[in-house]
């Protein structure tokens, strides 16, 4: 086969290619977007090829910013843009400097970093050498459980530490720290879902998950905050939640769960604040609020790189994966990795119905089953749900609570908002959530949480930016202008409480479909959150306030824990109301959405979840 013949597109789709996306990145022909596509295109499914062969039949006629402009918001356009963005400032660079040296992005972790693309033409995550040391055994278990995130790492390890047979299914890899690398692409691809997006009639929100050993704990920024008492008061009032003395769920019930964990972490304070916190703090006491140190699960390895969301490199960071599953494998826990569960199977030929394992899709696309009496879902607050949804017999039973599954999907929606100061202030070496303001937490007060300093990888930074006059994506002179800049921009994260009246639903392909209608109080809540921390940046001494759109990492809710059937998924103890032997243990039971960072309490949640089955397993 010649050259030529090996080629996926044509000369004149490469020079379409090339001419739009200097228009949208100017100076993003330095990463070669076409021969970066080139890299991409034989991991892209047969419908994404042809949307963007698609893209680029649409834009051929484009020569100049007008015509461009007129297609924003169109799909073309935003395959195109994302596709410069990523081969500009994702420093792909076959030839020559590329964009990380042209807007400074210079760490410890990536001066002399030797880049593989080869994961590009990838059409999954591929596995790691680790994935089979601990996947010994037979396809039965005492327990199953579903996912190794913030409730299901907590689970797995509680359990096999009492003695019991535990096997643990992951639908990602497993990617120790040696492994991890400030490669902004790679770790995409290897640590993450992709990106799902929420459908609404005003702004979409983009909801990001870890795909991986450890889920979003191996990738999250580690902020330790308990919920507090107004947050678990809604329990109770949102779907009956009992404590243990019968009385309403209080925050008396998590203390316990709270201490355990928290030891376990060694959750402590970060007062360590790089330059950039004090300088912004002096804008929050103008407008006569406080930034304070945050609590976070981190150890004294860390060194402030700032790659938490490439994964910790020293384990500093303390993910599930190094504090809880990492001596369970030695003391007997068995992992399958790449195995994404597709729906749980149920024995109804009983008097109640009865949980019996799982059916899996191997990453090399076998399917199987996995056999258990006990099986516990924790698979996220958007997968958990999608996998109930997909179990025929599950929704046959049309139970109230059976159908509550994925209709109360609470968001905890976020946006970064950036100020542009004189002086850089490298918030991209530093540990990424480094300090927070919680004056405006309660509904009262403004309904909003602030978390501070920080700033997005390059390419993440650039996707995310909106032209605020216009509301759509930022492109052209005035995006490569403002990354130009990314060493004086200096990130504040405003986080939202929302009402859970997001909705999952499976689409005629059983993927699942999310939808919400933001309340005219959610939309105040945004709105007084964007102004007030534009206000704090420019108090602080910013120059330029831009800002991303919405976001989120912390989905909740969505099949919720409670004691009246009509109004929640499973009881108290996590156990589902309508089938034996079926447990939840992730973000899912959160009753309603908490004001803040919600990894800590769904650790908690586990906690008593895992002591509950072992109780009735009697260990």
């Amino acid at each position: 086969m010649t050259a030529e013949e090996a080629r996926l597109l044509s000369e004149g789709q490469e020079r379409v290619v090339a001419r739009v996306c200097e228009l949208l990145v100017p100076g993003s022909s330095a990463g070669d977007p076409a021969a970066y596509l080139e890299r991409k295109l034989p991991s892209l499914t047969p419908s994404e090829e042809d949307a963007l062969h698609s893209a680029i039949g649409v834009l051929a006629g484009v020569t100049g910013e007008a015509a461009l402009g007129r297609l924003v918001g169109s799909a073309a356009f935003d395959s195109m843009r994302r596709l410069a963005i990523e081969a500009y400032y994702g420093d792909f660079a076959p030839r020559g400097p590329g964009g990380h040296e042209h807007i400074g992005f210079t760490t410890p972790q990536t001066r002399g970093l030797r880049k593989d693309w080869s994961f590009l033409g990838e059409p999954a995550p591929a596995a790691s050498p680790w994935d089979g040391v601990v996947a010994e055994g037979p396809d039965e278990a005492e327990v199953l459980v579903v996912g190794s995130g913030a409730g299901g790492g907590v689970i797995a390890a509680e359990l096999a530490g009492r003695g019991v047979d535990v096997l643990l299914v992951e639908a990602g890899a497993l990617h120790p720290a040696e492994s991890h690398s400030r490669f902004e692409l790679l770790a995409r691809h290897r640590l993450w879902w992709p990106t799902r997006m929420v459908s609404t009639k005003d702004e979409s929100v983009a909801m990001l998950a870890g795909r991986c050993v450890g889920g979003s704990t191996v990738i999250n920024t580690k902020v330790a905050l308990r919920a507090p008492d107004f947050d678990v008061a809604k329990f109770w009032e949102r779907t009956g939640l009992r404590g243990e003395d019968g009385d309403a769920f209080r925050p008396a019930d998590l203390e316990p769960f709270y201490q355990q964990i928290e030891n376990r972490l060694g959750v402590r304070e970060r007062a360590d604040w790089t330059p950039s916190v004090p300088r912004v703090a002096r804008g929050f006491e103008v407008l006569g609020a406080a930034l304070r140190p945050v609590r976070s699960y981190t150890d004294h390895n860390c060194s402030r790189c700032g790659s938490c969301l490439q994964g910790c490199a020293t384990n500093a960071g303390k993910s599930t994966l190094n504090t809880f599953l990492a001596p369970m494998f030695r003391a007997g826990l068995r992992l399958r990795t790449r195995h994404t569960v597709e729906e749980i199977l149920v024995d109804t030929r009983g008097s109640r119905p009865k949980v019996t394992g799982v059916r899996y899709t191997a990453a090399d696309g076998r399917s199987g089953t996995l056999r258990a009496p006990v099986v516990v879902l924790a698979a996220g607050s958007l997968n958990t749900p999608q996998i109930l949804l997909r179990s025929t017999a599950f929704t046959a039973l049309r139970t109230t609570s059976a159908k509550l599954v994925g209709q109360t999907l609470g968001l905890h929606p976020a946006r970064l908002v950036y100020g542009l100061f004189d002086d850089p202030q490298d918030c991209h070496v530093t540990y990424p959530i480094t300090a927070h303001s919680l004056d405006h937490q309660r509904d009262e007060d403004g309904g909003f949480v602030v978390e501070g300093t920080t700033i997005q990888d390059p390419v993440s930074f650039a996707e995310s930016l909106l032209d605020g006059e216009r509301h759509q994506p930022l492109w052209g002179r005035r995006l490569a202008d403002a990354v130009r800049r990314y060493r004086n921009w200096a990130g504040l994260l405003v986080m939202t409480t929302d009402e859970n009246t997001a909705r999952i639903e499976l689409d005629a392909r059983d993927e699942i479909v999310v939808t919400k209608r933001f309340s005219a109080e959610e939309t105040r809540r945004m709105a007084e959150a964007l102004a007030f921390t534009g206000a704090v940046l420019r108090a602080a001494g910013a120059r330029r306030v831009i800002w991303t759109g919405l976001s989120t990492t912390h989905m909740q809710g969505s099949a919720p824990m409670g004691d009246d059937p009509a109004r929640s998924v499973v009881d108290a103890h996590g156990c589902a109301h309508d089938v034996d032997g079926l447990y939840l243990g992730d973000g899912s039971l959160v009753p309603a959405s908490l004001s803040v960072n919600p990894s800590l309490t769904i650790m908690a949640l586990a906690a008593k979840v895992a002591g509950h089955i072992a109780a009735e397993l009697g260990r």
